[in-house]
């Protein structure tokens, strides 16, 4: 059964998503390490690895169900190191426990709905569908923000952010989705959907941007990366996609029921 499991995993893939879930979740829990907590960061990392391949592994085993099997297992885990780290009693001992839950579940079980996506009819191109989507928020808003950017989205947050940034990556995000909706019109969306798709996907991307710089600007860590600090880390690169998978995975869902 191990052997089916892994041959349905799109190779290569799955292995750099893994590894990249793997990383991010490492930097969510430094992060929260350079903050005062103390998570279970090596049973945290697992599960939201874990977490990001249930989809595939769910597809061989019906059974194993949705995430709340590896999510009780983290937190059964994560109880029992903190009653045999913290023999006496620990202010933190929620918190710490806390944190190593959420990690989780903003990475893996979100991440994991990219996964959930690929295994939908034409998932492979779905996936890239939504990655450009996503991704073009980012760049659309970068680049638009630098050479047009005057007024401050949310200052407090993120002070680079501007409002014509964001208004230029729902514009770029829009262009990828009529693009990508021309080069592969075997996935059928028609225009209405691609808009709606798009300005969605956009707008919980954004969120997911300013959600990461809110965790960091909380930590008082102003560079996730840990592996090559400095250089764009796995967090940073992701972030955005956290939190629109889903909303992505369901707008697909719902247009081509499965």
């Amino acid at each position: 059964m191990l052997t089916d499991i892994l041959l349905g995993l799109p190779y290569p893939a799955g292995i750099v998503g893994t590894l990249l879930i793997a990383a991010a979740a490492h930097e969510f829990y430094a992060m929260a390490g350079a903050a005062g907590s103390a998570p279970f960061a090596f049973w945290g990392v697992l599960a939201a690895a874990a977490a990001f391949n249930l989809p595939w592994m769910a597809a061989q085993w019906p059974c194993l169900g949705g995430s709340e099997g590896i999510l009780a297992a983290l937190a059964i885990a994560t109880f029992i190191g903190l009653g045999v780290r913290f023999r006496k009693s620990r202010p933190n001992a929620l918190a710490d426990a806390a944190v190593t839950i959420f990690g989780a579940v903003y990475i893996g079980v979100f991440g994991g709905f990219i996964v959930a996506i690929h295994t939908l009819p034409q998932g492979a191109k779905m996936v890239l569908f939504f990655v450009a989507v996503s991704k073009a928020a980012d760049i659309g808003g970068y680049l638009t923000g630098r050479f047009f950017g005057r007024r401050k989205l949310a200052p407090s947050i993120s002070p680079n952010k501007t409002i014509e940034g964001s208004i230029g990556g729902v514009l770029l995000s829009l262009a990828a989705a009529f693009g990508l909706r021309a080069a592969m019109p075997g996935l059928g969306f028609d225009a209405g959907w691609a808009v709606l798709f798009a300005v969605l996907v956009n707008v919980a991307s954004q969120f997911g941007d300013l959600a990461e710089s809110m965790i960091k600007r909380g930590c008082g860590v102003k560079d996730s990366a840990v592996i090559l600090p400095k250089v764009c880390g796995a967090l940073d690169l992701i972030d955005s996609i956290l939190l629109s998978a889903p909303v992505a995975y369901y707008l697909i869902r719902l247009h081509v029921p499965v």
